[in-house]
């Protein structure tokens, strides 16, 4: 089984200026990694929760994909 390695610390919306933001951290290393996404109102229109996890989704996509980057660009 693979190990998570990465934890959503946190997750904040604000619903005035539709921003969301993404804490995640690293368990090996304890690094942190601030995800800031910037929602349309459409997206707005679902209960907290189903949202939340589309926001966490998101984040963590964008963090694998920045991870892979980092990898190709080290070789």
């Amino acid at each position: 089984m693979r190990k998570r390695l990465w934890q959503v610390d946190a997750v904040v919306v604000d619903l005035e200026d539709r921003d969301a933001t993404v804490s995640m951290v690293h368990q090996k290393s304890l690094s942190e990694v601030i995800v800031k996404l910037r929602l349309s109102p459409r997206q707005l229109n679902d209960a907290a929760t189903p949202l939340r996890k589309r926001i966490e989704t998101l984040a963590a996509d964008l963090v694998l994909d920045l991870g892979s980057f980092l990898d190709s660009v080290s070789d």
